[in-house]
């Protein structure tokens, strides 16, 4: 990767006056934003479509896009626009019902004036059974596990009679695919036009509601009855003390391996044609993952299997997949690290693991290799200027940078961000609300908790700062 700096901002924390990011002007105007300070990276959390809290790891597809995103400006009136009552009062839930209604409507007005086929036929692999699984899942008010069994294979006579009575439904969530992707590529492109290259993320399961188990089972570890017996999580780490359930399916490595993990490469093929770089969330998972039997309550019983290793990677460059980073943070053994340098590719480093009182700590930044993405925090983190509410955190890191301990927040934390800039890591993400010294309310995500996440929105005045001169000077004079 080249030498450079990058912004982390999710598409749905961007300003919008409906209350929840999409691909609008605001979306463009980040981008000249971002193009103006000197910035080469913006890293975005993925675009798959969100859970009912408005999480993006927990996806219905590991290949469709948010609908959410679309933006109807584009085709509508205001009239329109004002007949759905869209504003940035409503909350997650009353918002998605409100913009789901302007979508249908925008499949009305337009379809019949669209020309949907070559995209049909790009990405045959995926979207029919993407819209098929999707309209039963409405139809029957409930997910993958649930649907009764003459529904769970997409062969079965009950299924085809439903797909001839539903063809309509299908075409609907094929279309939405259709135009978020037209008008992803649209600002993909403007962004590329103006220096600015995007990281996308994968993450590394599928939900257990999802298309992909639907429509592609043999990839997964299912009982006859077609439901998991082991689930995915993790024993406890920084995030997360008591460890986590994420409740996904694990995959059938010996089955992928006979396949030559083809479900896996066209996930990552279908990803880096929207991203320029793809992040592998958990990376960590292909070197050994950790089982839970389905149902469990805590991690007590989990223990950890071995996962295909070098060998899926060396399948990656077999098919020309060289755009990956690796996050390779959290419980990470010699074994992991070995993988990690036997596939060449950058992984991650965070400055606030660093200040622990280890002065071996590998995320302190006089130690980052040059190929790495550094970070102050990711959006799993507290803001930096919530992390140094911490008061042995902040001595320590007000000791390494040489700072006196009373300092003020906002000087370390700029100083902070001084330092990363500086550092040899290759790049170096910053998140918004560290640019904007904004406290732990702002922070996107806490690991471990159902609520109060993936709220986070940017203010319309955040370009309203003096420090950017300073930061974009900065960047110039240390090569990035």
């Amino acid at each position: 990767m080249e030498r450079g700096c990058g912004i982390l901002l999710p598409i749905s924390a961007l300003p919008n006056k409906y209350g929840f990011g999409c691909f609008s002007k605001e979306a463009y105007d980040f981008v000249d934003f971002l193009s103006e300070l000197g910035m080469k990276y913006w890293q975005i959390l993925p675009l798959g479509i969100v859970d009912g809290v408005g999480s993006p790891y927990s996806s219905v597809s590991a290949f469709a896009g948010e609908p959410l995103y679309i933006d109807i400006e584009k085709y509508f009136v205001k009239e329109e626009i004002d007949f759905f009552k869209l504003s940035d009062k409503l909350d997650f839930s009353e918002y998605r019902k409100r913009k789901n209604e302007a979508l249908h409507y925008l499949f009305d007005k337009l379809y019949y004036l669209t020309n949907i086929d070559k995209f049909i036929e790009d990405n045959e692999s995926w979207v029919y059974d993407y819209g098929v699984y999707m309209v039963l899942r409405d139809e029957l008010g409930v997910g993958y596990i649930d649907f009764p069994d003459c529904y769970k294979n997409l062969d079965s006579a009950e299924t085809i009679e439903f797909i001839k009575t539903h063809s309509e439904e299908i075409i609907y969530y094929i279309f939405l695919q259709y135009i978020f992707f037209k008008q992803w590529k649209e600002l993909k492109r403007y962004a590329n036009s103006k220096g600015i290259k995007i990281i996308g993320d994968v993450p590394m399961y599928c939900a257990l509601d999802s298309a992909d188990i639907y429509s592609k089972t043999q990839n997964f570890l299912l009982d006859e009855t077609k439901k998991p017996v082991y689930v995915s999580g993790v024993p406890g780490d920084y995030f997360n003390p008591e460890g986590q359930i994420w409740n996904n399916p694990l995959y059938d490595y010996e089955f992928m391996k006979k396949d030559k993990y083809n479900w896996w490469i066209s996930r990552i093929k279908h990803l880096s044609k929207i991203y320029d770089y793809v992040r592998i969330d958990h990376f960590r998972g292909f070197e050994s993952y950790f089982e839970v039997p389905y149902n469990a309550k805590t991690v007590e019983k989990g223990i950890w299997k071995k996962g295909p290793g070098i060998e899926i990677f060396n399948e990656f460059k077999r098919n020309h997949i060289r755009n990956l980073i690796l996050e390779d943070l959290g419980d990470i053994s010699d074994d992991v690290r070995e993988l990690k340098k036997q596939t060449g590719l950058a992984g991650m480093k965070v400055m606030q693991f660093a200040f622990d009182g280890n002065y071996k700590n590998t995320h302190l930044p006089h130690d980052y290799e040059k190929n790495c993405v550094a970070y102050l925090g990711t959006h799993d983190n507290d803001t930096f200027m919530g992390f140094l509410k911490n008061k042995d955190s902040k001595n320590r890191i007000c000791d390494y940078l040489h700072l006196p301990r009373n300092t003020d927040n906002t000087v370390v934390t700029r100083m902070a961000i001084e330092n990363l800039i500086s550092t040899n890591a290759n790049v170096c993400i910053l998140t918004m609300q560290d640019l904007l010294g904004e406290g732990s309310d702002c922070r996107i995500n806490t690991p471990g908790t159902a609520s109060g996440n993936w709220e986070y929105k940017l203010d319309y005045n955040y370009t309203d700062s003096k420090y950017y001169d300073y930061l974009k000077q900065l960047i110039k004079n240390k090569n990035r």
